[in-house]
């Protein structure tokens, strides 16, 4: 422990960790119904939720020990604190701060997150020991560890980070949502880089304003150490307020596909939808660079995994010779060719920026029917009539189906899809809440030519019914259910990897 810690600590702290030293615990846990014995749950009063109310639920399910913010009577140690804030603190001082002994790399955006962060989490694996913590879950050392979130509570991650250090991890990719910035989840993690993939409009159901969400993605930026580094867009709209956050903060590294002052400049662009070929001029050099993510927005996102490794210290060369062997994160732009011809496309797309991006990239390839089929969530119901236009227009033939409704009923999220559309669509509008059925639907009628959208739910294989995300009912997930959609159709998947949900060669914990 820091001297500076130990000077600091009052005969309270001193108590909590001799407490905690003295009981067989394993993990810190937050929900009672993911306590296992030799855990200790920590409560917190929340805006909806007071987990003290919990506690004896978590010592029934083996909780060895309770951190509480009041006095509880327990049947186990129960270590009361002032706050929970203090709580994390102290947490963190009884783990020794692991996360001070890893590189960290925060990603934000509106897009792209995940296919950033997972695919430079692959790059740094061919050089090293590096983890990822995303929408994806959190994996390292071929272990994949499930989450409820895309960015994890500061205890959960604090329990990550105690098991990274123990298996050597040296740097660690994670995605920073705007939630968690908004709500100071990762306040004790001090970032080596950040990249800011693009800052456009989601999450308004919980922001309110596009200007609380635009500062809440910048908040970012503030949790850089002295010297790092920000990874910027200058394509983005909001590249100014970005640049401008990080003025005399930290260094930036820009990339564009339109601004050739960028330190990262793309041109003479060939994309199609199983990969892209581009030249990149980097420090008066041009680069022939051949990605195998499809489509033109993923060249941002190939700038950004870049900009990235060059920002960890490493050579232009080195960067480039490992690119090539990045693959796509699972469900975000998986494209399966049919024996008929048709073409399906697995893609996490679920808010109006990144559908309409979709499309647009999506028709420049195409020259049949698009058929889309997709859900909103229970949080996105604000966003569906104009989701349900979009989609609307931009198909052929809609099928709208379930997407983790969230306690709300899934006939007003259908409601609300539909809000904006003619009142007569004929069959070129259809509800189905299973979704399986709703896939089985879509493909029924593919020629040749035509492409089959699966948006929304990628490599999920889950369905959020109720509010409780801790009671998540399972979904076969859109992968087996294209097979088998296909298989019913007398159809099969001629060429691409399979990936049925997971991120390949992981473990679950």
């Amino acid at each position: 422990m820091p001297l500076w810690v130990r000077r600091n600590m009052n005969n309270s702290h001193r108590k909590f960790l001799t407490t905690l030293a003295a009981m067989p615990v394993k993990e810190f846990k937050t929900h009672s119904q993911k306590v296992n014995p030799g855990d200790v749950f920590v409560c917190r009063q929340g805006l909806t939720w007071d987990s003290h109310l919990s506690a004896e639920d978590a010592v029934e399910r083996g909780a060895c020990g309770v951190i509480a913010n009041r006095s509880l009577d327990l049947s186990v140690p129960c270590i009361v604190t002032p706050s929970h804030s203090t709580s994390v603190s102290l947490i963190n001082q009884y783990y020794a701060y692991p996360q001070d002994k890893i590189k960290h790399i925060g990603v934000t955006g509106t897009n792209g997150k995940t296919t950033v962060a997972y695919c430079l989490n692959q790059l740094l694996n061919l050089i090293g020991k590096s983890a990822y913590t995303g929408t994806l879950g959190s994996s390292f050392d071929n272990v994949y560890y499930p989450l409820d979130n895309t960015t994890p509570d500061a205890i959960t991650l604090l329990n990550l980070f105690h098991a990274m250090e123990k298996s050597d991890v040296s740097h660690h990719v994670m995605e920073v949502s705007s939630h968690a910035l908004s709500q100071d989840r990762v306040t004790h993690i001090d970032f080596d880089t950040v990249i800011i993939t693009n800052i456009g409009s989601d999450h308004l159901d919980y922001h309110k304003h596009r200007e609380d969400y635009i500062q809440a993605k910048l908040r970012l930026i503030d949790r850089l150490k002295p010297g790092g580094v920000a990874i910027v867009n200058l394509d983005d709209e909001q590249a100014l307020s970005v640049i401008e956050r990080c003025r005399s903060r930290c260094k930036v590294i820009t990339f564009s596909c339109t601004d050739d002052q960028a330190d990262l400049y793309v041109s003479q662009i060939h994309s199609t939808c199983s990969g892209s070929e581009f030249s990149l001029e980097y420090q008066g050099t041009e680069y022939q660079v051949v990605s195998k993510l499809p489509f033109r927005f993923n060249i941002e996102n190939s700038l950004a995994v870049i900009a990235s490794m060059l920002a960890l210290g490493l050579v232009i060369s080195e960067v480039l010779a490992l690119f090539g062997d990045m693959q796509p994160a699972p469900g975000r732009s998986e494209v399966y060719p049919l024996s008929n011809g048709a073409t399906a496309i697995l893609d996490y797309a679920h808010n109006f920026d990144s559908l309409s991006n979709l499309y647009r990239n999506v028709r420049e390839h195409n020259t049949g029917k698009v058929v889309t089929v997709i859900g909103v969530t229970g949080e996105r119901l604000a966003d569906a009539p104009e989701i349900g236009q979009l989609c609307f227009n931009q198909s052929d033939r809609l099928v709208l189906t379930t997407d983790n409704p969230l306690g709300v009923s899934q006939d007003a999220l259908f409601d609300a899809l539909t809000r904006h559309l003619p009142s007569e669509t004929d069959q070129t509008v259809i509800c189905i809440k299973d979704r399986s059925e709703g896939i089985k639907e879509a493909i029924a009628d593919l020629r040749s030519g035509d492409v089959l959208l699966l948006c929304g739910k990628g490599h999920e294989k889950y369905q959020y019914i109720s509010k409780n995300k801790n009671e998540a009912d399972p979904y076969l997930g859109d992968m087996d259910a294209l097979i088998l959609a296909a298989e019913h159709m007398g159809l099969r998947l001629v060429s691409g990897k399979i990936e049925t949900g997971e991120p390949a060669d992981l473990m679950v914990k």
